[in-house]
């Protein structure tokens, strides 16, 4: 089936723990002899969908044209679940999922079953965030934007269980997923149709806090072997010397929003790394601005966030493997 985006997309359909699951498949081209590629498993915001994904992150072409399987799973009506499943359906178990649909994928021949690659949108990127967090799904790299991670998750697991290569993109001005951290914003209609839809789906009241974005990504850094700190109920509890990013201001076309990127980085340490937008608002950095910048925040289009999602994903591959490191410019 052709995406809107112009690439072939095949929709596939497995049954997990009884209960019938989607997703939309974008096969990397592979020649005869040639190993399985890596995957790369990408999360839809609520209320979308895995085609929706394939589409306005224009990844359905860009990642097979990278070498790079990518699949586009949907969310179970529209959305993801970390804490519970809905009382609807309570065999549900998205994390489940996601792993069978990676092993489903290797016996087909589309990946390898390593190194796989997590990556989201809004509720997709703080639910990719909870199953690496959590250890759900065995990931190389994961790649958050507009999303960061939930408390609730936090709590459970101070630090991360995982050492992946981890990158958060942000708006300071998402008028949705506050750049500080706190309670999801849900005001007007459209929030209490969230609200609502979020209730439906088992989300109990004080679920939707989410935590900052450079408190998150100072969590994977510290997983990483990078920062030496413990994030704690009482505080921050040093455990050796804190590693500072290095910090570095993007070039910016006229008019465009100023971006920064902080990197987390040390020798024979996976990094991680946060690109600050200031003003940003809520979506896909190089993408189309889908809603108005009234309602969302303006989406800065110079900084390629499917660019630098595919760039860590190569990269990482090759240092798996053993392959030659070819880095590649993150600014279209």
């Amino acid at each position: 089936m052709a995406a809107r985006g112009g690439s072939e997309l095949d929709r596939g359909v497995i049954d997990v723990a009884g209960v019938r699951r989607s997703y939309w498949l974008a096969r990397a081209p592979r020649k005869r002899g040639q190993a399985p590629p890596p995957l790369l498993i990408a999360l839809h915001g609520a209320g979308m969908d895995g085609q929706g994904m394939a589409w306005f992150t224009g990844l359905a072409r860009r990642g097979p044209a990278a070498g790079i399987t990518t699949v586009f799973p949907d969310g179970w009506k529209g959305a993801w679940h970390a804490a519970r499943p809905p009382a609807r359906e309570p065999e549900l178990d998205d994390a489940r999922f996601l792993a069978e649909l990676a092993s489903h994928l290797e016996g087909l021949g589309a990946a390898r079953s390593w190194p796989v690659f997590l990556a989201g949108i809004s509720q997709g990127a703080q639910y990719a965030e909870h199953v690496a967090r959590n250890g759900l799904l065995p990931v190389t790299g994961l790649f958050l934007v507009a999303g960061t991670a939930l408390e609730s998750s936090r709590r459970r697991t101070r630090v991360p269980q995982l050492r992946a290569s981890m990158v958060l993109v942000m708006g300071t001005g998402d008028p949705t997923s506050p750049y500080e951290g706190g309670p999801l914003t849900r005001r007007g209609l459209s929030g209490r149709m969230l609200k609502r839809r979020a209730a439906s789906h088992g989300e109990l009241p004080g679920e939707d806090i989410v935590a900052s974005a450079e408190a998150v990504v100072a969590d994977w850094a510290t997983a990483n072997g990078i920062a030496g700190h413990i994030a704690t109920g009482g505080g921050i509890t040093a455990t050796g010397r804190i590693a500072r990013p290095s910090i570095e201001e993007l070039p910016a076309a006229p008019g465009d929003l100023p971006v920064t990127r902080k990197t987390w980085a040390r020798p024979g340490c996976h990094p991680a790394t946060l690109y600050r937008i200031d003003g940003g608002g809520h979506g896909w950095p190089g993408g189309s601005q889908l809603t108005p910048a009234r309602a969302i925040g303006p989406i800065t289009r110079r900084l390629d966030a499917t660019g630098l999602l595919l760039d860590m994903a190569e990269r990482e591959t090759a240092i798996a493997l053993g392959y030659p490191v070819l880095e590649r410019g993150e600014i279209a």
